[in-house]
């Protein structure tokens, strides 16, 4: 099977600003060198702000993430391409811009307009505590007023909501923004509660309102996400797979691994081992059009119809 990847979160941006290493050829867990074995791939790439930083020097630190970015040799010579729409796939290699920790906004809504010119379309706007957006979820609090107000400009500009890293009352109030804005919500890297009960992970009611607004759901692969007490592995994929399925979530299951930002299973620490989890799966009788789906076809459709 030729297999294609299309992958809605890493943070791989950020190390390669941080360890100074290019996209193309790296020590990281994702580079282009290995991507080289895919049909077409296209990667989201989080701009995640160290929590240590305050809020207005995560922005600048955004911009010098993204300003890195965009000097990379493979998006100068055109090994990749940046995109703000649904990928070209007469281009291998595509880049979509996520925002991950809005709080960077830092009170300032005009930003948000700052950040679509950028090119970002996807913003998860919280990571972790109470910040001027709204609470995390590791709190009981919703959005923000200004949270409010800033996420509502950004989906009438056309970006997209994710709930990742949102508590369960911040999620509530993104699923009825977005609903008042007829715009799908999403959850680029979280996995099932009820398989790993862990704040981070997808209650059942949330699950079913991302399939209601059209979303998608990214399986992450963090270790502590896939099973309690981590020491995760392949084979751990397969139940939170399973869950979501029995939801109903065949047409929004796609890749999240949170490559570059988290501890990854021992027998997936690359983006290269992408291809055994995809044979892995097989072997776990899942269909070819299944794995097809999860690993590119169902997040692809989702960009034709909501990136447009």
């Amino acid at each position: 099977m030729k297999l294609s990847v299309f992958d809605f979160h890493c943070d791989t941006a950020g190390e390669m600003l941080r360890s100074n290493q290019s996209l193309t050829h790296n020590s990281l867990a994702v580079s282009l060198a290995q991507a080289t074995q895919f049909e077409h791939y296209v990667q989201v790439m989080a701009h995640w702000i160290d929590h240590r930083l305050d809020d207005q020097a995560g922005w600048e630190h955004l911009l010098s993430m993204h300003q890195n970015l965009l000097s990379d040799a493979a998006l100068q010579n055109g090994d990749a391409v940046l995109c703000t729409a649904c990928p070209d796939l007469s281009v291998h290699t595509s880049l979509l811009l996520s925002l991950e920790d809005a709080r960077v906004l830092d009170g300032h809504i005009e930003r948000v307009d700052q950040l679509f010119r950028m090119g970002f379309r996807l913003i998860t706007p919280l990571w972790r505590g109470l910040t001027c957006i709204g609470g995390s979820h590791d709190t009981d609090q919703g959005l923000t007023a200004f949270g409010k107000a800033a996420l509502t400009r950004a989906l009438r500009l056309g970006m997209i909501l994710d709930v990742s890293h949102a508590s369960v009352e911040s999620a509530a109030d993104i699923f009825e923004l977005s609903g008042a804005e007829r715009r799908p919500v999403i959850a680029s890297h979280s996995n099932a509660y009820e398989i790993c009960p862990v704040s981070r992970n997808l209650r059942k009611d949330q699950i079913q309102s991302i399939i209601e607004s059209d979303g998608i759901i990214g399986l992450n692969f963090c270790q502590d996400f896939l099973r309690l007490g981590g020491n995760a592995k392949f084979a751990d994929v397969f139940p939170h797979i399973d869950y979501f399925l029995e939801q109903g979530a065949s047409h929004a299951l796609c890749l999240g691994g949170d490559m570059d930002g988290c501890e990854l299973p021992s027998d997936l620490p690359t983006l290269s081992a992408l291809a055994e989890l995809s044979e892995q799966m097989l072997s776990h009788n899942y269909s070819e059009a299944l794995v097809k789906a999860i690993f590119f076809d169902n997040a692809y459709a989702f960009s034709r119809k909501h990136l447009s």
